[in-house]
Formats: C-alpha cells, structure tokens, sequence
C-alpha cells in the first residue's frame, strides 16, 4: 500500500474516524484520554498520538484507512477493543488506564488470528481534533521518548524505528532495512516514528503510556489486566442502580453509561469531556444530577465539599472561569433531596446561604433551580426565615426545552438529550420519541458525540464522546422508570411496545421517595406490579400510565394485578388467551 507524505496540515487526514472518539480513565486520576473509531489514542492534546499498524504477509495495514474494523467495550467498562479482521481471525487491539505504581495507559494487541503478524506503534504528531507537534522522538532500549519526556515502554524492546520528519511520513519507510535511526527530530514540529515488533499468533503484546506525574516519576509493578480493571469498573457501578430490561441496545446503553458517567468526576470537579465548545452552569447541574439519580451520591457529596472550600468573599463558586454556584447547589440540593442528612445539611447552610445572594445579584440559566434548591436546603437546616424570604425572589418557571422540529444534519446530540430529559415528566411519550431518536445514534461504544452526522453516525463537530448527552440519556431513563417529580410516585411513564410480554425489574433507584424498586410480571394479558419505595409516606399513590393509566396503588410497598393490556404479546411463554391466572404471589427485590 503506498502512503503519500502529509504536510502538517494535512497530517490529521490520515486519522479518518472523524471527531468521534471514546473516553477512558482512572478515578484515582482526573487523566482522560481519548481513544478513536479504529484505535488511535490520543495521547497528549496538541502533541502527538498512538497510532497501530500491522504487516500481514507482505502487505501493511493501516486501521485508520481500513474498512473492516469493528469497535466495543468489554462488558460496557471504559475498555476498549478495537478489532481487525485480518490473517484468517482477529487482531484485537485494547487500551484502558490503570494504575501501575502510579497513572498509566495499557495499550495492547492480541493475535487472535492463525497467523504471525508484525505490529507497528506509531507516534504521531496530530491528536484526535487534528492539531499537534512532535520535535523530537528516541528509542532507548524498550522505551519512546517523545519530545523529551516518557512516552511509551513497550513490555519487548522493538526490533527497529522508523523516522519521519519535515511532511515524511514513516509509513512510506516501513519496509526499508537502512532506515533505523534511534533519535528523529524537526524543527517544523513534524518528527514521527514507528517502532516494529513481531507478534505470533496466540500472543499478545503489551504496552504501556504513563499518564500526569508518571511522566516524570519511575514506573514499578505488575500492570493489572484488561479483566482485572473490567472487575473494577463493574464493582465501582455496583452502587449504581439496577435495571434488568428486555435484551436490546437501551439495556446495554444504560450499563456502559452508568460507568462512563463515572469518568465526568474528577474529585473536585465535574468535566463532560474536551474537544466541545466551553460547558455551561445548567450542563454542570445536570451531570450533578444524573450522578445522583444513578445512584453515585458519594461522587457529589466530595464536589460539594471541595467546591464549598473554594467559595470566594462574595458568594461565588467557579470551575475555571465558569461560574458554577448554581450548578453547585443545585447538585447539593438533590443529593439532600434523595439523600437526608441534617448534620450535612448544616454543615453545607452557609455556603448555600452566601452562594444564594450570589445568584439574586448574578443571575444566570441555573438561577431559578438554584435558588429554588437553596430555599428548599435552608429550610432542611431550620433557617426558616431566610427560606421564607428567598422563597419570594425565586423567579417564574420557565417552559421546558424542547428540541426543534426541523433538525438538520448534523444532529445536535446535546440539545437532542436535554430535550429528552427535560420533556420526560411532562410529555413522556414525546421524549421517549426523542429518546429513541437519541439511542439509534449512539457508537458502538455506547456513546454520543456532541454532533452526528445522521447516515455515518460519526461526530461533526465538538466532543467525540460528549458525557453531557451520556448524563441527559440516564436521566431521561431513570426518569421514565421512576419520575418523583410530583407528589405522586409514578413507574413506567412510557411502555415501549417490545416490552409487552416482557418481565421488567428496576432496582435502587434514588428519589425523594427513598430507594425505589420494582418489577412487572406478566399473567397472560395481565401485567403484575410489585413495588418498594424504603421512604414513602404510608398513603403515597403510585402510577404507571405507561401499562395502565387508570391504576393507583396505595403505600410505600405492594402488589397488584393491572388491567389487561389489549395488544398481541409476541412471548409464547405469555401468549394471550391463556388460562386465568391466580393473584400474583408474593416477590422481592433481594
């Protein structure tokens, strides 16, 4: 395959996926490193990234430029597979970050095919949003110095390196035997270098990338497995509510997006990704509050509490140059909503308190939420008084968002899954409609750039994996299965058509009401309702107009029959027309 040469403005060409990319992370670090549709990694924004490439026989293949690469992640963890299918089996390339003695990158490849291969690293000095620079690369030993610092250590130590520089590009050398230098630089920033190792089948090659202070410090000990890190993320999401849906790609969406929410966390901060347009107050708000509707209150609470230090004299909270004392209270306010706890409450009352007259004399989109959870936090501390006051300077509601009818490509994903989530409560089955739209442009790795092209469903612009749409998209979910907007507790707003028939369980869902759990069984045409709310009053009425929009049971736990469903119910299992069935017998959650 002959490569031309690129020039430093066409050097992101080669990298065709598009702005669509997959985050991966550790949460012992704030590191966020994104990986794209066929594998490149991009290692240091504005610098250089990862790319792989592999000699199968006589021919080099590029992944970048290939047809045949498939994507996904292992069992919906920020782990991602990129796998090529290539020398009569697969090629599996893998990264993920961990820790070895401090934050790493694990960039690996696995012969899964019948035959050897050569496996080509390849630095390159472009990221995932096309800019980048590189002036010098050295190989010593199993380790890649790029620009100077730590950049790869390879667990072989590469036969050979292969330069470019000055619009050469290494790929048009790959099979020159004289040319393997040990140090390339360039003074136009453009210097790149492929370093070669063989890879027999059965094998697999690991790498690694230090991350943050690994740069600069010593790496020492055992790199935990791609299994091992899996076993991780799933135990990080085992605080997170449980849905146990009808097979198909909404179950699988809200698994992956459950974890990946995880990655907006940095500790003392929330960051929906890089590569979209500056992020607003009310975008902040709403990864706060999906972080505790899906169950991670723990996540918020610390926010809270960094953010409450760092309060200026006037009242103000920022991240940056944002200003977030809105998006701040707000997500305390729902911590403490689905979360009671007095000594937290007063202990957080005067930042909330100065963080209020910030907002009356700065109002900004968030100012009528926050307000309201300010009021609403205050009068949980027994400051009755300054409840009551600020309680007449809150502001009209305004209309819910929702989405223009007439979208153009490409589809404004963000705006797409507020509308969702914002819509749910009040016209539920327009947001599932919306919610729909949103799940059909979701990647193979379970996630949305900020803009997609509707035919390719590759990202056009912004973030390639833009965890505002992720946080609205669990939102909107958690919403239509349990909605504590009102003062009734209402399941099932919507019952999409494909779960007819199907058994449905909802597990630990925060809300005003408690913990909520429940689960509909089905007895011929009859769905069966079981439900627990831990918190709910004794007289709480609880819906479900999705299945049956007469029904109203009464307290915070039972069982009931709902009405016939008349639709045809595809199960054999629970074909219509059966036998009479018997009240349900009693269920739980455990």
């Amino acid at each position: 395959m002959e490569v031309e040469s690129l020039s430093n403005s066409e050097a992101h060409r080669a990298n065709t996926s598009a702005r669509s990319w997959t985050l991966v992370g550790n949460l012992d670090s704030p590191e966020r490193i994104g990986v794209d549709r066929r594998g490149l990694v991009s290692v240091q924004r504005g610098s250089w990234s990862l790319d792989w490439w592999l000699r199968v026989d006589e021919d080099w293949i590029f992944p970048s430029q290939h047809g045949a690469v498939r994507q996904r992640l292992v069992q919906g963890a920020p782990v991602v597979e990129t796998v090529l299918r290539v020398a009569g089996g697969d090629i599996v390339h893998r990264v993920y970050a961990t820790r070895k003695s401090s934050e790493v990158l694990v960039v690996e490849v696995e012969n899964q095919a019948t035959r050897p291969v050569a496996l080509a690293w390849a630095v390159r000095p472009y990221d995932d949003l096309g800019g980048g620079r590189i002036d010098q690369v050295e190989l010593k030993g199993d380790s890649l110095y790029v620009n100077g610092r730590l950049g790869l250590v390879s667990a072989r130590e590469p036969g050979r390196m292969i330069g470019g520089s000055e619009g050469l590009d290494p790929a048009s050398s790959l099979d020159d035997e004289n040319a393997s230098p040990n140090l390339v630089s360039c003074t136009q920033g453009m210097a790149s270098a492929a370093v070669i190792l063989p890879l027999v089948h059965g094998t697999t090659l690991s790498s690694y990338i230090p991350l943050g202070n690994a740069l600069d410090t010593p790496l020492s000990g055992a790199v935990p497995s791609s299994a091992e890190v899996v076993r991780g993320w799933t135990s990080h999401a085992s605080a997170a509510s449980r849905l146990v849906l009808p097979a198909g790609k909404i179950d699988d969406l809200f698994d992956a997006s459950k974890k990946s929410l995880l990655l907006t966390s940095t500790g003392t901060d929330v960051v929906p990704g890089y590569g979209a347009p500056p992020h607003s107050g009310v975008d902040e708000a709403d990864l706060f509050r999906a972080l505790v509707d899906c169950g991670y209150s723990s996540f918020v609470r610390e926010i809270v509490i960094a953010r409450a230090k760092n309060q200026d004299a006037l009242g103000a909270v920022y991240h940056g140059e944002l200003d977030v004392t809105s998006a701040t209270i707000i997500g305390a306010g729902r911590l403490l909503e689905v979360s009671p706890d007095p000594a937290f409450t007063k202990g957080i009352a005067e930042f909330v308190a100065d963080g209020a007259r910030w907002i009356l004399a700065n109002e900004d989109n968030n100012a009528r939420v926050g307000l309201r959870a300010a009021m609403l936090i205050l009068e949980k501390a027994g400051a009755h008084r300054a409840a009551g006051e600020l309680a007449q300077l809150i502001p009209a509601a305004p209309e819910a968002h929702e989405l223009d009818a007439n979208i153009d490509s490409p589809i404004d994903a963000v705006a797409l899954s507020r509308s969702a989530s914002e819509l749910m409560s009040v016209e539920p089955a327009k947001a599932f409609d919306l919610l729909q739209e949103l799940i059909a442009l979701a990647s193979p790795t379970m996630n949305w750039p900020s803009t997609v092209d509707p035919e390719s469903k590759w990202g056009t612009g912004g973030a390639g994996n833009d965890l505002r749409v992720t946080a609205r998209f669990v939102m909107a979910l958690l919403r239509m299965l349990v909605d504590d907007s009102s003062e009734d507790l209402r399941l099932g707003l919507v019952w999409p058509k494909e779960w007819l028939g199907q058994g449905v369980e909802v597990h630990g869902v925060p809300s005003r009401f408690g913990s909520v759990s429940w689960a509909v069984r089905w007895h011929g045409d009859r769905p069966a309702l079981l439900w627990e709310a831990e918190d709910a009053p004794d007289d709480v009425l609880v819906r479900i107009p999705g299945l049956d929009e007469n029904f109203a049971g009464l307290g915070k736990s039972g069982e009931e029959l709902l009405s016939p469903v008349l639709v045809e119910i595809s199960d054999t299992n629970n074909a219509v027309g059966g036998e009479e069935r018997e009240e349900p017998t009693s269920g739980s959650f455990t």
